[in-house]
């Protein structure tokens, strides 16, 4: 699994899996879901859901989605990428 380093809220530097990464074309945004292999319980690990902001050219920043309608979009693209669409 390719590892990516993000900036964390305190400031400091932190290694994540890059458990998979999807646009929506429909509403032009990225998304990635990442991991830090905290168990969850019964095999899973807690995953992070972020959209992807390209600041600059190469400069990436991850952003919470607070927006309930883009939300669900997102949940449906990844239901749609587990089922294999």
């Amino acid at each position: 699994m390719k590892k990516i380093t993000v900036q964390n809220m305190e400031g400091t530097m932190e290694e994540m899996d890059l458990v998979n990464h999807f646009d929506i074309k429909d509403i032009n945004r990225n998304f990635v879901i990442l991991s830090k292999g905290e168990p969850l319980g019964e095999g899973m690990s807690k995953v992070y859901i972020s959209e992807v902001l390209e600041e600059s050219p190469g400069v990436f920043k991850l952003v919470g989605i607070t927006d309930e309608s883009i939300w669900d979009r997102v949940k449906q693209a990844m239901k749609e990428i587990v089922q294999g669409g």
